[in-house]
């Protein structure tokens, strides 16, 4: 008796304090839901692969190719930016970021949606809220694939699980109206195969895509959520056509979501697993659910990116909120780049700067002095324009253009490239981007400095003179003082320069009219402390131009 009561007691007192632990887990979950939306996302594990499979998979026309993106370290722009509460919104944004194109009913859209979360913080933490149901699961993120290739993931013989639902529903019914201890025996033995067929196959061998199944069925139920929530304010207004086909869906969404929890400990929904379980409702309901995604594969992801896109926009509204300074953009038709106090949105501080560019640039200056910030900074923003409507400027004005880059060049071991070849294949990429039919705005970071000075200097000319009678604003960053020279085919000449002290260099990081007429390399060789006669021949042969 004695024993009963305390395995009573001790069954209590776990439920209790698990009831507890999730009650002040989902307390502290709000906290951070309504504290995080203006500040800057906390740092945590990258998952690439997992955030660029909607990309991968849905693909679509991207403006920014994978050099471009790495040369601007674009991976670390987006997790600047990115504080969405789904895998759906992670993958949206990551996708946006890429194809850095919208229409103006899509920028429209998105500045409903970021007025909305700036109205009224309430609204915008219940629209958080609904969103975070859907969670950042690593299964979630491949829903995309998953979709797109269903017929992999169909079940074989169902009928043998619907043979064992219906031998279970025929042994109860034996055991109530007989009650005798054959009809017990038969439903303890059906029960127990039921079981075991439950735990090897769903458990063993479809565990994962029972959960992903959840979570894709879920994101219907979701998406129906915010349709009704937010008719009136007309911010996801895409949703209502596209939802009629999965009215049905409801109810299975809402039960393989609970399923796909389950892993998180809570003891009531693990009962109901096995409850579930031993009726093979897991298998029969995974496959109608598959069936239906089958036949609206496309509805399907057109929700998966709506639902995406108003997680990405509330993202988009926190980044704006987070910023000391913060425009959108305003497009022209002409040639030309208006910035003014234009910054880098990964640099705390920054020094900003201004510019008018109507024609190509050359940009010169010495080493360490802001030139290759000062192009990446250009670039990252012009992308930002056309991918989330948002500059970190004061203000600034640029055309509709696709953004191609050339700077962080290296060699390639594996497929034998050295630095030069792989820098004149990038350049090349360039040279192939350019259409009469869409502007393009290249920017160059120290162009050939993989060969000798004679044969750079002519070969930089050249492809500086062949970008100038194209489609294109160039933007070009050097050392080299000879291609100052071109602005008498169109290209305005612009530095940076720096002040020398007894021990070191201070640099403004400002941006000034007119060439570079100062260099740096040697006393910088004195600063970080060469020998002195290193330094010495250094100064000597470079007076006598050797």
């Amino acid at each position: 008796m004695e024993a009963a009561i305390l395995v009573v007691i001790a069954i209590v007192g776990f439920t209790y304090s698990a009831i507890k632990t999730k009650k002040s887990w989902k307390n502290r979950y709000k906290r951070v839901l309504k504290e995080k939306y203006g500040k800057e996302p906390e740092k945590k594990e990258f998952k690439k692969e997992l955030i660029r499979n909607y990309l991968d998979t849905v693909g679509g026309t991207q403006q920014v190719d994978e050099v471009t993106w790495n040369d601007l370290n674009m991976d670390d722009v987006y997790q600047r930016i990115n504080n969405c509460d789904s895998s759906m919104g992670e993958e949206i944004l990551y996708a946006k970021l890429h194809y850095a194109k919208q229409t103006k009913e899509e920028e429209e859209l998105l500045e409903k949606r970021i007025a909305f979360c700036e109205a009224d913080d309430e609204k915008r933490y219940h629209l958080e809220e609904t969103l975070s149901k859907l969670g950042k699961r690593d299964e979630a993120y491949y829903i995309p694939s998953f979709i797109r290739t269903l017929e992999d993931f169909a079940i074989s013989n169902l009928w043998v699980y619907q043979v064992l639902r219906i031998l279970l529903a025929v042994v109860v019914v034996a055991a109530i109206v007989f009650h005798n201890i054959y009809a017990l025996s038969a439903l303890v033995v059906v029960f127990l195969v039921n079981l075991s067929v439950y735990i090897f196959t769903v458990r063993l061998k479809f565990d994962q895509e029972i959960h992903m199944m959840g979570t894709a069925a879920y994101l219907i139920t979701v998406a129906r959520e915010l349709e009704e929530e937010y008719r009136d304010d007309k911010i996801c207004e895409e949703l209502a056509p596209l939802l009629p086909v999965f009215a049905k869906m409801d109810k299975k969404a809402f039960l393989l979501n609970i399923q796909s929890r389950n892993a998180m400990g809570d003891v009531f929904e693990m009962l109901q697993d096995f409850l579930l379980g031993v009726t093979q409702w897991h298998i029969l309901t995974y496959m109608k659910v598959l069936n239906q995604f089958m036949d609206n594969q496309d509805a399907y992801l057109k929700i998966y990116r709506v639902v995406g896109e108003m997680d990405a926009a509330v993202s988009t509204g926190s980044f704006r909120k987070s910023l000391p300074l913060v425009t959108v953009p305003e497009y022209e038709e002409a040639k030309q780049l208006e910035m003014e106090e234009i910054y880098h949105p990964l640099l705390h501080g920054a020094v900003t700067n201004s510019m008018e560019l109507q024609h190509n640039c050359i940009i010169t200056g010495s080493n360490a002095s802001g030139k290759s910030t000062f192009i990446k900074t250009i670039a990252v923003n012009v992308i930002l324009a056309q991918s989330i409507h948002t500059c970190t400027a004061k203000r600034m004005r640029l055309p509709h253009a696709k953004m191609i880059t050339s700077m962080a060049v290296r060699d390639d071991i594996l497929s034998g490239d050295s630095y030069f070849i792989k820098e004149i294949k990038y350049l090349k990429r360039i040279l192939d981007a350019l259409s009469e039919d869409e502007l393009v705005i290249c920017v160059i970071d120290e162009i050939l400095r993989g060969t000798n000075t004679q044969e750079r200097i002519a070969a930089s000319k050249a492809i500086m003179e062949y970008l100038a009678h194209h489609n294109c604003i160039a933007i070009v960053a050097s050392h080299d003082k000879e291609l100052t020279e071109l602005d008498k085919i169109g290209y305005d000449n612009y530095h940076f320069s720096e002040e020398f002290g007894e021990e070191d260099i201070v640099f403004d990081y400002k941006l000034q009219k007119g060439p570079a007429n100062s260099q740096n390399a040697i006393r910088l060789l004195s600063f970080t402390g060469f020998p002195e006669t290193i330094i010495e021949r250094a100064r000597g042969l470079s007076e006598r131009g050797e």
